[in-house]
């Protein structure tokens, strides 16, 4: 069924309780004030440490111990690497570039806390979402928290399936504790900055073409927008932070980067948080604060290969190789789109918005058999359970604060399934009309509406059914086969994830129209 998550006890303000203390009645003005909507920011690094390296002797970017050689710095006789999610596996780092971080956010209207964690890794399972909520959501007073992994491509393994073979995980030994307490002392630190505070949204359409982003699968379809939240210090300019949702992998330095970084959502939080930087000359002032990224639909899938170049807002200089200079470059280009719609005075300002959140669980049968072995073998973080079929629970969301509407998508969605879009090529394996209909945005009633992938579950690929091509002939004539339904947990999860979204939104939706 679907849950209106419960709100706890109205909190009372020190004047209130002031008045109660003597026995006296609220004056009407303060006893019928709408609720004063208050927010905290906090942030806390989730970078593994390194005890060895090795040098990639033949380029390929995979350690090969026939080839390559390691670095035994703890003199204790064995390579302990720490193996990076994403492309080819194994592929140890070498280094650190920059911080990999845990940045959260939380809202509190009095009647409801809502928080929202964003993490530099690739995926996190709702078993790990669920044992962060066991652990802070009652101690923090958190009605609803959103786990989201930002899908960077750049950080350690998290899933556990590019470790050194297809036999053992690549999770670091005793990381996913680890994580579990830095995004506790992120959410901590967001609740202890808690004040009064005002919200302002956004949604900035026709970059993201510009910005390097294509559809690597037929249909092109993009869920186009930058959708942005920034919220300020009640009665004043003052940021305390912002949110925002954009859909592109994050994996602008590719597959032959050896070095951990949070690649362009580093970027992109480094612009706004404290200007656009270029070896410590400032190009253009950022907004203060702290932000949070999001990374919206992405299945497709949605990226920035390295033959798509990427200008540089500074020089104008295109960037197409895979670098820091190229992740920099989209990173500071959706900043300077967020700095300059705010400065055109873009952003509408949402007045006493009011938090809540809905949640609906549900069970997603898992057919690829490659996940299924990798899960009961324990390689794969997931929880399987054996029913008709072996099926995992997870679960989809959404996040109000006022007009702002935060989707919660346990995987990467194809964005045709968000916009439209759906076609049933020649060479799918289902002969069928589109079932995941109408689109999930038509059904959005906020002004600004996010769609946030791998939020509280990394279920893969969410591919439309009359899309899906697991056996020959391929799709569109293609040779070989597409990379989706490799990592997807089946033709099903689409058809789920969509119909659950739209009971959740229908819900939203009936609750704002009594009100």
């Amino acid at each position: 069924d679907d849950l209106s998550l419960p709100t706890r006890k109205k909190r009372v303000g020190p004047l209130a309780l002031a008045f109660a203390a003597l026995g006296l009645l609220l004056p009407a003005a303060l006893a019928s004030a709408e609720p004063q909507l208050r927010a905290g920011f906090g942030r806390a690094p989730i970078t593994p440490v390194l005890a060895d390296s090795w040098t990639d002797i033949d380029g390929d970017g995979r350690y090969d111990e026939d080839v390559d050689r390691y670095e035994d710095r703890n003199g204790n006789g064995r390579f302990d690497a720490i193996y990076m999610a994403g492309f080819q596996s194994p592929r140890p780092a070498t280094g650190v570039h920059d911080e990999l971080e845990a940045v959260a956010a939380v809202f509190d209207d009095g009647d409801t806390r809502v928080g929202i964690v964003a993490a530099d890794v690739v995926g996190l399972s709702h078993s790990f979402a669920r044992k962060v909520r066991e652990v802070y959501a009652e101690e923090l007073g958190l009605d609803y928290l959103l786990v989201h992994a930002t899908h960077n491509h750049q950080g350690p393994d998290t899933q556990g399936i590019w470790g050194r073979s297809r036999l053992r995980s690549g999770i670091p030994d005793g990381y996913l504790k680890f994580l579990r307490k830095q995004i506790g002392t992120a959410l901590a630190q967001a609740v202890r900055r808690l004040e009064p505070a005002e919200l302002e949204i956004a949604e900035i359409r026709g970059r993201d073409r510009r910005i390097g982003t294509i559809d690597t699968r037929r249909p092109d379809v993009i869920d186009d927008g930058l959708r942005v939240a920034v919220v300020t210090r009640a009665g004043g300019d003052d940021v305390l932070g912002t949110l925002v949702n954009f859909g592109n992998h994050v994996e602008l330095t590719w597959d032959r980067n050896l070095e951990l970084t949070a690649d362009v959502a580093g970027w992109a939080r480094r612009g706004l948080d404290v200007g656009l930087d270029y070896d410590g000359a400032r190009y253009k002032a950022g907004l203060g604060g702290t932000t949070l990224w999001l990374t919206g639909n992405i299945g497709g899938l949605i990226t920035t290969p390295p033959r798509i170049a990427v200008m540089d807002p500074r020089s104008g200089e295109l960037v197409a190789t895979p670098s820091q200079e190229k992740a920099r470059a989209q990173g500071y280009q959706i900043a300077e789109a967020v700095l300059d719609a705010r400065a055109a005075g873009e952003f509408t300002r949402v007045g006493s918005p009011s938090v809540s959140a809905l949640k609906r669980q549900i069970d997603v049968p898992i057919s690829n058999w490659p996940l299924l072995f990798a899960g009961s073998t324990g390689v794969l973080d997931r929880d399987l359970d054996l029913r008709w079929g072996f099926e995992t629970e997870s679960e989809v969301g959404l996040v109000r604060i006022g007009e702002l509407w935060i989707a919660c998508v346990p995987g990467e969605l194809y964005p045709e399934i968000a916009v439209g879009g759906i076609e049933n090529p020649p060479g799918a394996d289902y002969r069928i009309a589109p079932v995941e209909v109408p689109p999930l945005r038509s059904a959005m009633r906020g002004r600004v509406n996010m769609m946030v992938n791998l939020a509280n579950d990394a279920l893969g690929y969410i591919i439309p059914k009359s899309e899906w091509d697991a056996d020959e002939p391929w799709i569109y004539g293609a040779s070989e086969e597409s990379y989706g339904e490799v990592v997807s947990a089946g033709p099903e999860t689409a058809r789920i994830v969509h119909r659950a979204l739209l009971r959740v939104f229908a819900t939203a939706s009936g609750e704002r129209k009594k009100k």
